[in-house]
């Protein structure tokens, strides 16, 4: 693998970034960007129009009986360990990386920490990374929404620059989204090897090399569908489980992993337990509380961290 200073070696020559980190947050704060975060201890707050809101992470905990469940509540608790697919082996994961250096002058505008690294939609990410890491800092974070189209893509790839720009700690962006992938069209490279055709071939042979993309601007790794892929393959939950595991073992501090919608797909259920923690992303003027509500009933709220509000 590639090394970067610190920790983990050299780093590979990249382009130079654009303006510094802005200072972490060490408190709740009101804010209201074009992009902020918002998570509400107590309660999800109606979806129909933009709000100020509070950027706070709650730590994930045991599930509130259905019958308790007031609305939309995120219960705040203790940090749960996932779910395993039986035993792991623990040798040493071997990870292949593929460099991807992104042009200048085809960068995806929803690359907001690359793109336009001082703005505030960049420093609401900033707040968000800060507030996760203050709950307890969970290693693997799912990021899904309640129907597709709501952002959940552009907040799973900004959550995990932050990530990676913080410490220079070691990230992978990991995709699961089987159709509509969107990943490879995002960072316009074609995955070596879909990472659904890596769950696959892992889950009978998980000593077998992982084919990522390196992408050095933003010190992140990545594991991408390829969109020409077959669109009709199911997630498999035993594949994923072991895949993690194995991903943990290549020495990742943060695994952010881009989900397919919650409503009217299994998917996410199928890989929950898997995670440490889930992020839900709501947009202003498209998500509702019913649909929110819904998707708390759907995956209960023990792992749930909070929501993402992109404005």
């Amino acid at each position: 693998m590639s090394k970067r200073p610190g920790r983990f070696g050299d780093l590979p020559v990249a382009e130079p970034r654009r303006g510094l980190p802005l200072p972490l947050v060490t408190q709740q704060m009101a804010v209201q960007l074009p992009i902020t975060t918002m998570v509400d201890q107590t309660s999800i707050q109606t979806l129909t129009a933009p709000v100020a809101v509070t950027t706070a992470i709650g730590v994930p905990g045991p599930p509130t009986p259905q019958g308790q469940r007031p609305g939309a509540v995120i219960q705040a608790s203790l940090t749960m360990p996932p779910a395993h697919a039986g035993p792991i082996d623990h040798t040493p994961t071997e990870i292949s990386l593929t460099q991807h250096h992104l042009s200048a002058e085809a960068i995806d505008p929803r690359l907001v920490l690359l793109t336009d690294p001082d703005s505030d939609r960049a420093a609401a990410f900033r707040v968000l990374r800060h507030h996760l890491m203050a709950a307890g800092n969970p290693r693997i974070v799912a990021v899904s929404s309640p129907r597709a189209g709501e952002g959940k893509t552009t907040a799973a790839v900004n959550l995990a620059i932050s990530l990676a720009e913080c410490g220079r700690a070691k990230v992978l962006l990991v995709e699961t989204h089987l159709r509509r992938p969107q990943l490879a069209a995002m960072f316009r490279f074609s995955p070596p090897w879909c990472f659904a055709e890596q769950l696959a071939s892992h889950r009978h042979q998980p000593l077998l090399p992982w084919s990522l993309v390196e992408i050095p601007q933003l010190w992140l790794h990545v594991a991408a569908i390829n969109p020409a892929g077959d669109r009709t393959q199911i997630l498999d939950a035993p594949a994923f489980a072991i895949a993690m595991e194995r991903l943990r073992l290549g020495g990742y501090d943060h695994i952010v992993v881009d989900t397919p919608s919650v409503l009217g797909s299994a998917d996410i259920n199928l890989i929950q337990d898997a995670v440490d923690a889930i992020a839900l992303v709501a947009a202003a003027k498209k998500s509702t509380a019913r649909d929110m509500r819904r998707t708390l009933d759907q995956l209960g709220d023990h792992k749930i961290v909070g929501a993402i509000f992109l404005q």
